[in-house]
């Protein structure tokens, strides 16, 4: 109403008025990225839209092509690092978009307006006016689909770090001010360059610090990925590998949730990981190797290290077909085998060989591996069951390690007694989606890790859990504390 009755200022008024009644209704709104999107977007339309258009009217630029050109600009503008966080994408096909689709969204709005009230006078009326419509929506959808399947049409973008994002947001402001505004800004800035000199060297001289200070260590960090396992590992030098992908929520079902290009190829871009050097999958189950599809697809990927069920089984759980390529990446892991990376030693602790047996084995074909860097180390156990636990005890092998990956999800299959106290970590980390309908983890595995005084992380709990380490110390980072 405000736009309308063209009282722009009441409108950025109200917007943060808005943004304030909200966050204090429920301040948790601030963490959402569809508040921080719509806020930020909006705030662009308002602020930044205007000084754009006016700039491309005064060259010349025709009035609608302008107005299309600055809105997308605007939002695009106020919502960068917000999207480079989340997604590390940005659609450059959305400039042809707002130009050519919008103003056929405006004519579907007012033919929907106008049909409704048709319908009431002449129901035959409204009933064709809301079939042209239809057409029209066809066409909106046809038209931003061939839009989105341009080349180059998404570009990958690296994530910003929080004291980017504050000089971003304060250059845009300073370049959408009006020009008075602006000369006394400017001469603010001159006059007091000195001290934003010294300010920046001191800043720079801080962030390259703690750079250096972060080279020499090696991460794992369990991703929040739902009911399904992933974990990723970087070297010294950002190698990376994965254990496990997660897998598809809702199975096979034609609106699944593709894990793989939903979390854990985004997961990837926004580390800036562009290749990955091996994926160890602990077993064929989709919450375990079902992302690992996705990864395949989108970036290039060494080879990957299966456990001894057949390629069709992978094949099934990855949603590639039995001929496909990329299958040929695909070697079963053999106990015994020690891959060195960067330092970083990864051993097939235990791989049973099933596929001789011609049968599904589930969880009882989990492979395991250790992964240790100096004086650190890591167990992935997959879905091991307590009965193959007893196996690896028998077999007298060394897996004592720092960090545990609890066997699947933390159930009672799992996490016996016995191996516990063989492994004997200092951490443990369960992978499990929140309020799943399995009831992992359960409470017996739970008051197993706490009688043994293990420090306990939960990716339902505590999101993303990064372990660090320079081979000497370990450091536990959580997304939610």
């Amino acid at each position: 109403m405000a736009l309308a009755l063209d009282r722009e200022k009441d409108a950025r008024r109200l917007l943060i008025l808005t943004g304030l009644l909200m966050l204090t209704v429920s301040p948790i709104l601030l963490y959402h990225i569809s508040f921080q999107l719509s806020f930020a977007a909006t705030a662009g339309l308002l602020y930044v839209a205007p000084p754009v258009r006016d700039w491309l009217q005064s060259r010349r630029v025709p009035a609608f092509v302008a107005a299309g050109m600055a809105i997308t600009f605007a939002a695009h503008a106020s919502t960068l690092p917000i999207l480079a966080w989340y997604f590390n994408q940005l659609s450059l096909s959305a400039f042809l978009a707002n130009i050519v689709i919008v103003p056929i969204v405006e004519v579907i709005i007012i033919i929907g307006i106008m049909a409704g009230l048709l319908a009431f006078a002449v129901p035959l009326l409204g009933r064709i006016a809301y079939a042209g419509d239809s057409i029209l929506l066809g066409l909106v959808y046809e038209l931003a689909r061939w839009m989105a399947a341009m080349p180059g049409s998404m570009i990958w973008i690296p994530s910003l770090e929080w004291p980017l994002v504050v000089f971003y947001y304060l250059i845009l402001s300073l370049l959408v001010l009006k020009t008075p505004w602006r000369q006394q800004v400017m001469a603010w800035l001159k006059e007091k360059r000195q001290y934003i000199v010294v300010m920046s060297v001191v800043f720079i001289a801080f962030s390259v610090g703690y750079k250096l200070s972060q080279n020499g260590k090696v991460t794992l960090s369990a991703i929040d990925c739902q009911q399904g396992d992933a974990l990723m590992l970087r070297t010294v030098h950002g190698k990376v590998v994965l254990f496990d992908c997660g897998g598809e929520r809702n199975g096979n079902e034609p609106e699944a949730f593709n894990t793989g290009e939903r979390i854990i190829v985004p997961y990837l871009r926004h580390y800036g990981v562009h290749e990955v050097e091996a994926i160890f999958l602990t077993h064929a189950h989709a919450d375990h190797a079902g992302g690992a599809g996705a990864v395949l697809k989108n970036m290039p990927v060494g080879s990957v290290y299966t456990a001894d069920e057949g390629r069709d089984a992978y094949a099934q759980s990855m949603g590639l077909g039995s001929a496909d390529r990329l299958l040929a990446k695909l070697h079963p892991a053999r106990e015994g085998e020690v891959f060195d990376l960067d330092g970083v030693r990864i051993e097939v602790i235990y791989a049973p060989e099933i596929a001789a047996k011609g049968q599904d084995m589930g969880n009882e074909a989990s492979n395991v591996y250790r992964i240790s860097y100096g004086q650190a180390s890591f167990l992935i156990t997959g879905d091991l069951t307590k009965e193959n636990e007893q196996v690896i005890l028998a077999q007298g092998k060394n897996i004592h390690s720092t960090v545990l990956k609890v066997g699947h999800h933390g159930s009672d299959t799992s996490s016996s007694e016995e191996f516990l106290q063989a492994v004997a970590p200092r951490y443990a980390v369960i992978s499990v989606g929140a309020g799943n309908s399995f009831g992992h983890p359960k409470q017996e595995v739970l008051n197993r890790l706490q009688k043994m005084d293990i420090r306990v992380f939960r990716t339902d709990q505590n999101g993303e859990i990064k372990f660090c380490t320079d081979g000497k110390t370990m450091r536990v980072d959580k997304y939610i504390e």
